[in-house]
């Protein structure tokens, strides 16, 4: 069992429709303040909504996962989740350089009934990544 060797309060403010809420939020890491540094705590943190706002918003969002996806089986469900994380990442390397990205829904909508546009994606060499 690992102990909390940190614990922070994230005070939060967010305004939507004129009206602002504010909430507290409780952090706890077993890393030393000399591992993980109050600022570098914040940022592993603000870190984590990346991943939220990157993937899980634009699934659940715009392709409407949550709602659409019902399973009777794991197995299933597990194949179901890999291949909407694909078409998020095909999607996503498909929009770079663009100056007006097609949405995930339309793109979505666009190349559910052509099934052999998204192999070729898949089959297209990645270009390498800055350095």
């Amino acid at each position: 069992m690992l102990d909390a060797s940190q614990v922070a309060r994230l005070d939060r403010h967010r305004t939507e429709q004129g009206q602002t809420k504010f909430t507290q939020l409780w952090l706890t890491t077993s890393r030393a303040m000399s591992a993980l540094p109050p600022a570098a705590f914040l940022a592993a943190r603000r870190a984590e909504w990346g991943i939220e706002n990157g993937l899980h918003y634009v699934l659940d969002v715009s392709g409407d996962e949550d709602r659409r996806l019902h399973v009777r089986t794991l197995n299933n469900l597990c194949v179901l989740t890999l291949l909407s994380r694909i078409s998020v990442a095909l999607w996503k390397d498909s929009q770079r350089g663009k100056k007006w990205p097609q949405s995930y829904y339309l793109w979505r909508e666009h190349h559910k009934a052509r099934p052999g546009s998204l192999l070729r994606l898949m089959c297209t060499p990645v270009a390498p990544l800055a350095s």
